[in-house]
C-alpha cells in the first residue's frame, strides 16, 4: 500500500530540519549541518533516548539487572492465575549442547514466559538424565589408558558420576545464558540423586508386585559393541546397510500329500531366503502361512524340485535368473505335518504355521531361529519349543563346536556358516536395507535371546491407547502424524526390556538363590535405608547380609542358602520415564520434546504412569522437529555440520556472532511448524535483521516518550478517534499474540509482531502523528495523548516480545521513564484500555488515503487541500472526525496528512476526490502549509514557541 511507505518517508517533512536521522525509525543525533534558511529545529521535540541502536551490553549484566535468576520464585509467590505445569524432559548429561537442546529449552521458556505475562503461575523444574551407557562410555574414555579400561563397577560408577555432575553444571550455565527461566540453584532434579533412586526402587517393586514386571528368556536387541541389551528407543537405523542375503535349500523329509504324486523321484527342497545367514546355526523350524498357495516347481538352472509360495514365483525368476515351471500347487495348510532335515545338525525339524509369513520379498517360507527373532520366538512358545542361545555377550558363537566357537557372528562367524552350507546355497547376494545400530557406538546390533527383566506392555496397551485419545497433541500442523506414530509404537510393542548389563545406573533390586528370584519390599526398603546412609553405590559395596532382615531370612529360609545380588541395572528410559513423580500430586499441563521422544520419553512416561496411577501423566504434548542444515541433512560430526549454540551467540574465527536474541528469534520463527528445522547462515542473517528492526522501533518508542513523567501516566489525556483506534489495535494484537502463544504457534507470533510494527506502528500511527509529537506544545493534550498511546504500544509490543526476546525487552525497559522494576516484575502498567469504536471506519479512511496517494504519486501530501465528497452515511461518520479548533489539525486531516479537508455530503457515490494545492505558505517550524499571514509560522507553532 502507498500509505505504508513506512520508513522511507517517515521523516520526509523534517529532512531539512535534521539531516542525521539514520535508523529505520531514527533518534536525533547532533548535527553539524547548518540550514540555509531560518530554522526552529532547536524548538522541535525530537525523540531522545540513550537506548542504543545496537546492543553492546553484556547479556549477563542484563540478566543480573533484570533479576532473571529471581523470576521463577517471584512468579510462584506473586501470581494468582491458573498453574501451568510444564514437566521438563531430562536431557542426557553426556557432553556439549547442540542446536536440538537450544530448540527444546527455548521453546519451553517461550511458553513459560508467555504464561507469566498472562498472569499464570508456572511450575517448571529442570532435570537431567544422569545414568546409562552414553554417559558411561564418555566417562570411561576420559579415564581409559592404552591397555586398561576400568572394570570394577564401583570405580566405573564414581568416574561416571563425576563426569555427569560436571556436564550438568556446564549445561546448566548454558541454559541460564540463553535466558531460560528456572530456579537453577535450588530446584532441579537429577536421576542420580538419592531421593530419585530410592523412589525408583520403590516404584519398581510396585510394578513387580502388580505382575507388570517379570523376568524371562526372550530375544532382545543386543549390542555386542556395548555388551548390553537395548530398547527400541536406543537404536538408530542405517537405511543403506548392506547385509549378505542367501537363498538356501532344506531337503524335505516328509512331503505334503500333493507332492507325492510327482514323477521322476527327484529330491524336493524347501527354498528359504534370509539376510541373517549367521542365525542358520539356530534354525529350528520353517514357518509358512496356511492361507497362502504353495507350489512344487523346477528351475531351469537346477536338477531338483523346490517348494515355494506361488505369489513369489515372478520375483524368484528375476532373482535366480531362471525359468520356473510349476508342477503342482496346493494350499498352505497341507504343509502342517511336513518335516525337513537340517544340513548343519542333521535334525529332523518341523514346518510351523505363522501369521508373520506374508507376500513380498522372499520365498513365502521363513527360516525360524527362536533365539534370534521376536516372531520366531512367539512361534516357538506357541509350539512348546526349547529356546537356546549360542551367542555370547560379545556377539560370538559358543557351544557349537570348534568350527564356530569364538567367531563373531557378523563377520568371521557368518562367513564360516556360508562356507559350511555352500552346497545348499543356490543364490548369494547383497541386500541393502534399513538396519538397527547401537545409538552410541554406531555399530550393528543383533537379536539375541537372554534372561532379561521386562514390563508387560501388552497388558497396558489398550489403556495406553485410550489415554492417548484424550491427550492433546501439538502443533496442529503435525498433530495427526505424531498421533498416528505414537499409536503405532504402542500397538506393536508387546514388552519393554528394562534390564541392562552395565554398571552406571539404578540397580534392579533382585537377589538370586540358584535359579530362584527374590524380590521383596523389605529388601528394597533396607536398600533405600543403606542408600540414605551411604550413596547409591551401596548395592555394589554392601554384603548381601546387610540387605537381609530377620523377617526376610525366615520368610525365604535363607539361613544356609547361597544368595547373590543381581548385576543388572534399569533401562534409563525407566529412570526418566518415572520423572513425572517429581511433580507430586500435579498432572503436567504439557510435555514438550522432539519427535524422537514418541518412541522414548513420551511413551515411557505414559506407560509407567498408567501402570502406577491408571492415568496419563500429561494433558498435552508438544512435538517439535529436529535440526538440519540448509541441505536438509541431520546434524552429524562425520559430515561436519554440527553447530554449537555458543558459536551462534558468541561467534568464532569462522562465524560471526549473532547474539542470544537472534538465536531465540530463530527458534520462535522456524522451530515449531516443521518436522525438519532448517538452520543456515541466510536464515540467521534474516533473523538478526528482524531483531535489529524490532530494536529500532523500541528505540523510537522510547525516544518519543522519554520526557514523560509519572504524573503524565496517572493523568490520562483525552484521546481522539485515531488514538482510540490504535489502543484497540493494541488490545486485539495482544489477544491475538496470546492465542498464538497458547497454541504454540510461535512462528505466527514472530510474523504478527513484524506485521504490527510495519503496518500499524511505523506505517500508520507513528507516521501520521509525528507532527503532533514533535511540534505541539510539550504538555498539550494533543502531544500527551499521542505519547500515552505510544507508551501503550510499547507495553503491548513488549508483552508480545517478552517471551521470545526477554533480554531485549528488559534492556529497553530500563530506559523507560516509568522504570522501577524489571519488565517481568512490573505487575501493573499505566496503559489505556480498549474503547468501543468503529474500527471499520479507519479502513475506509485508509482506502480514501490510498486513492489520494495514487493521484498525487510522490508529491508531498501536506501541500494539498482535498474536497472530499462522500455519501450521506459516510458523511455522518467522517464529519465528527473533521472538527478543528483552528490551531490543530482535525483527526481526519492528520490521518490523510493533507493541508485541509473540505468534507461534502453529496448522497451519490461512496466518495469523490478533488485535490488543489494549498494557498497558504509553509510554516518553517513544522513544514506544514498553514502559516498565518505576515508570519513564517502557523498558529500552533506560535503557541508552542510562546510556551518555551
Amino acid at each position: 500500500m502507498l500509505l505504508n511507505r513506512n520508513f522511507k518517508i517517515f521523516h520526509s517533512n523534517y529532512r531539512k530540519l535534521n539531516s542525521k536521522w539514520t535508523c529505520v525509525i531514527c533518534i536525533r543525533t547532533k548535527s553539524s549541518v547548518k540550514p540555509n534558511t531560518k530554522t526552529y529545529s532547536n524548538t522541535i521535540l525530537f525523540p531522545k533516548t540513550d537506548f542504543p541502536a545496537r546492543s553492546f551490553v553484556d547479556k549477563d549484566e542484563i540478566q543480573k539487572k533484570a533479576k532473571f535468576s529471581q523470576l521463577y520464585n517471584w512468579q510462584r509467590e506473586h501470581l494468582n492465575g491458573p498453574e501451568f505445569v510444564l514437566h521438563d524432559g531430562p536431557p542426557y548429561a553426556n557432553g556439549d549442547l547442540h542446536m536440538g537442546h537450544a530448540v527444546n529449552k527455548i521453546i519451553k521458556d517461550i511458553n513459560n514466559r508467555s504464561q507469566i505475562l498472562q498472569g499464570n503461575k508456572v511450575h517448571y523444574i529442570p532435570g537431567w538424565d544422569c545414568h546409562g551407557l552414553p554417559i558411561e562410555f564418555k566417562a570411561l574414555k576420559t579415564k581409559k589408558t592404552q591397555d586398561n579400561e576400568p572394570s570394577d563397577p564401583v570405580q566405573i560408577r564414581q568416574i561416571a558420576r563425576k563426569f555427569a555432575l560436571g556436564t550438568v553444571e556446564r549445561q546448566k550455565a548454558a541454559f541460564e545464558s540463553w535466558g531460560v527461566m528456572a530456579d537453577w540453584d535450588e530446584q532441579c532434579y537429577l536421576t542420580l540423586n538419592k531421593s530419585y533412586v530410592q523412589n525408583q526402587l520403590r516404584q519398581f517393586y510396585k510394578m513387580y508386585k502388580s505382575g507388570l514386571i517379570y523376568r524371562a528368556l526372550k530375544p532382545v536387541y543386543w549390542s555386542p559393541s556395548s555388551k548390553t541389551a537395548l530398547a527400541e528407543a536406543e537404536l538408530e537405523y542405517d537405511p543403506q546397510f548392506k547385509s549378505k542375503e542367501v537363498y538356501i535349500k532344506f531337503g524335505l523329509d516328509k512331503l505334503p500329500e500333493a507332492a507325492k504324486s510327482i514323477a521322476g523321484g527327484k529330491p524336493i527342497s524347501a527354498l528359504v531366503w534370509t539376510t541373517t545367514p549367521w542365525t542358520l546355526v539356530a534354525n529350528k523350524a520353517i514357518a509358512y502361512n496356511p492361507n497362502m498357495m504353495y507350489c512344487i516347481v523346477t528351475l531351469s538352472t537346477r536338477p531338483e524340485h523346490f517348494l515355494v509360495a506361488k505369489d513369489q514365483i515372478e520375483e524368484l525368476k528375476m532373482v535366480l535368473r531362471s525359468e520356473i515351471e510349476v508342477l503342482v500347487e496346493f494350499e498352505g495348510k497341507n504343509l502342517q505335518d511336513c518335516t525337513y532335515r537340517s544340513e548343519l545338525t542333521n535334525e529332523i525339524l518341523p514346518f510351523l504355521e505363522a501369521g508373520h509369513v506374508t507376500k513380498g520379498k522372499g520365498t513365502g517360507l521363513v527360516h525360524t531361529a527362536p533365539a534370534h527373532g521376536p516372531d520366531d520366538f512367539l512361534v516357538a512358545l506357541k509350539n512348546n519349543m526349547t529356546v537356546e542361545c549360542n551367542v555370547d555377550e560379545l556377539g560370538r558363537y559358543t557351544n557349537l563346536g570348534p568350527d564356530f566357537d569364538g567367531l563373531h557372528v557378523l563377520s568371521q562367524g557368518q562367513d564360516a556358516v556360508i562356507e559350511k552350507l555352500q552346497d545348499s546355497i543356490i543364490h548369494q547376494g547383497t541386500y541393502i536395507h534399513s538396519y538397527p545400530l547401537d545409538w552410541r557406538t554406531k555399530k550393528p546390533v543383533i537379536i539375541r535371546a537372554s534372561h532379561q527383566w521386562f514390563i508387560d506392555t501388552s497388558v497396558l496397551k489398550e489403556r495406553a491407547l485410550a489415554a492417548l485419545d484424550k491427550v492433546s497433541i501439538l502443533p496442529p500442523s503435525t498433530a495427526e502424524q505424531s498421533r498416528q506414530g505414537f499409536r503405532a509404537q504402542l500397538e506393536k510393542r508387546p514388552y519393554w526390556c528394562i534390564s541392562r548389563q552395565r554398571a552406571w545406573g539404578v540397580p534392579i533390586p533382585v537377589l538370586y538363590r540358584g535359579s530362584d528370584v527374590i524380590v521383596d519390599e523389605a529388601i528394597i526398603e533396607q536398600l533405600c535405608a543403606l542408600i540414605n546412609e551411604n550413596d547409591a553405590d551401596v548395592w555394589w559395596t554392601c554384603n548381601v547380609k546387610e540387605l537381609l532382615t530377620e523377617s526376610v531370612i525366615k520368610k525365604y529360609d535363607l539361613d544356609s542358602q547361597v544368595v547373590v545380588k543381581g548385576k543388572d541395572i534399569m533401562d534409563i528410559w525407566l529412570d526418566s520415564g518415572l520423572s513425572w513423580q517429581t511433580l507430586g500430586d500435579r498432572k503436567a499441563s504439557l510435555y514438550s520434546e522432539g519427535v524422537d521422544q514418541l518412541t522414548g520419553w513420551f511413551q515411557a512416561s505414559l506407560l509407567t504412569s498408567l501402570a502406577l496411577t491408571g492415568d496419563a501423566p500429561y494433558e498435552s504434548i508438544f512435538v517439535h522437529g529436529f535440526v538440519v542444515d540448509e541441505k536438509k541433512r541431520k546434524m552429524s560430526k562425520s559430515i561436519g555440520n554440527v553447530i554449537d549454540p555458543k558459536t551462534i551467540i558468541q561467534g568464532d574465527k569462522k562465524h560471526p556472532a549473532y547474539g542470544v536474541d537472534t538465536l531465540r528469534w530463530w527458534v520462535a520463527s522456524h522451530a515449531t511448524q516443521h518436522s525438519q528445522i532448517v538452520i543456515s547462515k541466510k536464515l540467521l542473517e534474516e533473523c538478526q535483521n528482524e531483531v535489529i528492526r524490532v530494536r529500532s522501533i523500541l528505540k523510537y518508542l522510547l525516544g518519543v516518550t522519554s520526557d514523560m513523567e509519572e504524573m503524565d501516566f496517572n493523568n490520562k489525556p483525552n484521546l481522539n478517534y485515531f488514538d482510540q483506534y490504535m489502543i484497540k489495535e493494541c488490545q486485539e494484537f495482544v489477544n491475538q499474540i496470546n492465542n498464538h502463544y497458547n497454541n504454540f504457534r510461535y512462528n505466527h507470533v514472530a510474523q504478527n509482531i513484524l506485521y504490527f510494527i510495519s503496518n500499524k506502528i511505523s506505517g500508520l500511527y507513528c507516521h501520521c502523528i509525528k507532527d503532533r509529537l514533535y511540534c505541539s506544545p510539550k504538555s498539550s493534550n494533543e502531544r500527551r495523548s499521542a505519547q500515552f498511546v505510544i507508551h501503550t504500544i510499547l507495553v503491548s509490543l513488549s508483552k508480545a516480545l517478552g517471551p521470545i526476546l526477554p533480554h531485549l525487552v528488559e534492556e529497553a525497559w530500563q530506559y523507560h521513564p516509568l522504570y522501577d522494576k524489571p519488565f517481568y516484575f512490573t505487575k501493573e502498567f499505566s496503559v489505556s484500555t480498549s474503547c468501543d469504536i468503529d474500527s471499520s471506519l479507519m479502513d475506509t479512511i485508509l482506502d480514501i488515503k490510498k486513492d489520494v496517494c495514487a493521484m498525487l504519486k510522490n508529491e508531498n501530501l501536506k501541500k494539498y487541500v482535498v474536497d472530499l465528497k462522500v455519501n450521506s452515511e459516510l458523511y455522518g461518520k467522517l464529519i465528527e472526525l473533521n472538527v478543528s479548533d483552528g490551531i490543530n489539525d482535525s483527526v481526519l486531516c492528520e490521518i490523510l496528512e493533507l493541508s485541509a479537508v473540505n468534507l461534502i455530503g453529496n448522497g451519490g457515490k461512496k466518495w469523490q476526490i478533488e485535490l488543489v494545492q494549498s494557498k497558504n505558505q509553509q510554516c518553517l517550524r513544522c513544514r506544514k502549509y498553514n502559516a498565518v499571514d505576515d508570519s513564517d509560522k502557523c498558529l500552533r507553532c506560535e503557541k508552542a514557541l510562546a510556551l518555551l
